[in-house]
């Protein structure tokens, strides 16, 4: 999914001026801070369901999984893994 501009980068000149635009197309929305993200800065974190036991992955955007942000998503029903 196409996403209008990237959290990350336009915080960061640097990072900014790294990537570009260049990144838009396959970035995403982060489902935990609900921020629009590009390809280089979404990373993948794994859960298990409680209910049924299977592993699962998603994405969210580096910010939120290095401040383990994503663990707060919906604790009810997922143990996560990373």
């Amino acid at each position: 999914m196409a996403v209008p501009y990237c959290h990350i980068c336009d915080s960061d000149p640097n990072e900014k001026r790294r990537y570009g635009d260049s990144g838009l197309e396959e970035g995403d929305y982060c489902p935990v801070c609900f921020r629009p993200y590009c390809r280089f800065h979404g990373g993948t974190v794994r859960w298990r369901w409680r209910e049924s036991g299977r592993v699962d992955s998603g994405r969210v955007c580096m910010e939120c999984k290095t401040a383990y942000r994503h663990r707060q998503w919906d604790v009810v029903n997922r143990d996560w893994i990373s």
